[in-house]
């Protein structure tokens, strides 16, 4: 291949060069504007990056936001209109107003959107917390409910669980924003593990350690899947598969761990233990959670998991709840705990939606 020269010129050319005039920031290339965005370790720069003008503004949408660790999502017990957002990478707050979340529980976690339900769940939907947009869901017949997966899947559908306050049976719910009505099955389900991934709800007992494949719209059990070698503490998709997982974070000093990846051969599902979860990062809260990819300026939290973990204070005017986050290295199998500040019942948030 023939090779091209191109002439440099020195720093003397440059010094005696005559210019038109300096250049305002205002007026750098979108595509230099969008590279520096990206870069942004986290969102409170990249809402102040937004903010600087209107240029920078129009070319850095909310929609696109740069990779990163996801928030903790928390209301101010004083403040209804009032959403808080803490920020790992900065150990700080960020203060939203958001009126349409005003009376509704917000429950994750969740990406992008939080899902949100008043009291009786009768008026349920998805709400942006960062832009205002919502998006209605239908009502349903529950004295409860909360999501089983994150708040909107890959494929457009939302999945509930839910039941009555007398009953011992509980109602899996699927839709699509815009139906009419959720497809619901009921099961019993007290105790179990649930996630709904790609048109199958996956219910996990610990009681008896099998796991069942149901078929979401006529509630036939499609697989029954063997117990993994240890007990389950959450399932999680990640990069399209199936984990199940289980870590004790309690006992930092004997740590233990143990990730199972769902197979499947000749039609029959089995836990098959992996010992690393490659360029993807869990977030757990309970027995659900997401996954995102390590990109950018989070590539260093490749291969961990986040838990969300809380303590109960019995108090003579009550009791107080404290959380906390245990952070898992898989690679170098330890633990590593941090306090996190006050917070009313705080739930992962992802702002934006990538795998």
């Amino acid at each position: 291949m023939d090779c091209i020269a191109i002439a440099v010129p020195n720093a003397a050319s440059l010094s005696n060069a005559k210019f038109d005039g300096e250049r305002e920031w205002s007026d750098l290339l979108p595509d230099i504007l969008h590279l520096v965005s990206k870069r942004l370790p986290d969102l409170c720069d990249f809402f102040r990056f937004r903010a600087v003008c209107k240029n920078w503004h129009s070319e850095s949408p909310v929609s696109d936001p740069p990779p990163q660790l996801p928030w903790l999502l928390t209301r101010p017990t004083s403040f209804e209109n009032q959403l808080q957002f803490y920020s790992l990478s900065h150990d700080k707050f960020l203060t939203l107003s958001v009126p349409e979340s005003h009376g509704m529980e917000l429950m994750g976690p969740s990406q992008k959107y939080v899902f949100a339900s008043d009291q009786a769940c009768s008026s349920l939907m998805l709400i942006n917390p960062l832009t205002g947009e919502e998006v209605p869901l239908p009502s349903i017949d529950l004295d409860w409910c909360f999501p089983i997966s994150t708040s909107l899947n890959c494929d457009g559908y939302v999945s509930i669980c839910g039941g009555k306050t007398e009953s011992k049976i509980q109602t899996l719910g699927l839709c699509r924003p815009g139906d009419n009505n959720w497809t619901v099955i009921r099961k019993a389900l007290e105790g179990c593990l649930m996630i709904y991934s790609r048109g199958m709800y996956y219910v996990y007992s610990p009681k008896t350690g099998i796991t069942e494949a149901v078929d979401v719209t006529s509630g036939v059990v499609i697989a029954t899947i063997s117990p993994p070698p240890t007990k389950l503490s959450c399932l999680v998709e990640s990069c399209g598969e199936l984990l199940g997982i289980f870590c004790d974070h309690r006992s930092l000093n004997d740590p233990e761990c143990n990730i199972y990846r769902l197979v499947y051969e000749d039609k029959f599902g089995k836990w098959v233990q992996i010992s690393s979860i490659g360029d993807q990062i869990l977030f757990i809260d309970g027995g659900q959670g997401l996954s995102i990819s390590a990109r950018g300026s989070i590539e260093s939290e490749r291969n961990c998991i986040f838990y969300l973990g809380s303590h109960e204070l019995i108090k003579f005017d009550g009791v107080t709840t404290t959380y906390y986050l245990a952070k898992y290295d898989i690679e170098a199998r330890s633990w590593e705990k941090k306090s996190l500040p006050s917070m009313e019942k705080p739930g992962w948030f992802l702002p934006n939606q990538y795998h």
